[in-house]
C-alpha cells in the first residue's frame, strides 16, 4: 500500500478520507466493514489522495495567516463582519434562500459551513482572498440551504448563479 493511515472506526454508514493538519491520511469507516475493504477504497482513492495531500501542505506549510499578529486578525475580523454579511444578502436575495443567521468564526480548516438549521459560518480568513473567492464560498454555502449535499445536482445549482466557480475554486486552492 502506498499510503499509511489512521483508521477510525464507528457506526457511521459510509467511508470517507480526509487529511489531518498533521498532513496524515485519516480513513473513517464503519465498525462492519472489513479491512480488505477499506485497503480497497484507499488504494481505489489513491490520486485523491495525493491532490488534498499537495493543497494540505500548501494550506498548513504555506499558510499567509501563520504570522499573523493580533491586530492583523482583528482587523481581518471586523472585515469580515463587513463585507460577508452584505454578500450574503446580496445572493441570498437572488438564489431565494433565507439563512437563520451568519457568524464569522476563526474556523481554519474550513472557509465556511452551513447548520441543518440554515446557519451559516464563514472564517476570517477568507479576507486574505479577493471577492471572487469570498463570494463563491458565499454561494457555495447559501447552495447548502437548497441542498445538504455535494452531489453533481449541488454544483449545477451554483452554477447557475456563478457559471465560472470552478476557477474560483481554483483560486481558494492556490
Amino acid at each position: 500500500m502506498k499510503y499509511e493511515y489512521e483508521l477510525i472506526r464507528s457506526g457511521r454508514k459510509t467511508i470517507e478520507l480526509s487529511i489531518s493538519k498533521e498532513l496524515k491520511l485519516i480513513v473513517r469507516a464503519p465498525n462492519r466493514m472489513s479491512i480488505n475493504d477499506v485497503n480497497s477504497f484507499v488504494i481505489k482513492h489513491e490520486k485523491w489522495i495525493e491532490k488534498h495531500l499537495a493543497i494540505a501542505k500548501k494550506r498548513y506549510e504555506g499558510n499567509s495567516y501563520k504570522d499573523l499578529s493580533k491586530d492583523e486578525i482583528n482587523s481581518l475580523k471586523k472585515r469580515a463582519a463587513e463585507i460577508i454579511p452584505s454578500r450574503v444578502k446580496y445572493y441570498s436575495e437572488i438564489m431565494e434562500v433565507k439563512p437563520t443567521g451568519i457568524k464569522i468564526t476563526s474556523a481554519m480548516t474550513r472557509w465556511g459551513s452551513c447548520s441543518a438549521k440554515n446557519s451559516l459560518c464563514f472564517s476570517y480568513r477568507l479576507m486574505l482572498y479577493p471577492i471572487e473567492v469570498i463570494d463563491y464560498v458565499v454561494v457555495h454555502e447559501l447552495a447548502h440551504i437548497k441542498l445538504k449535499n455535494h452531489s453533481k445536482f449541488f454544483y449545477q445549482e451554483i452554477e447557475k448563479y456563478m457559471p465560472n466557480y470552478k476557477e474560483r475554486i481554483k483560486m481558494l486552492n492556490r
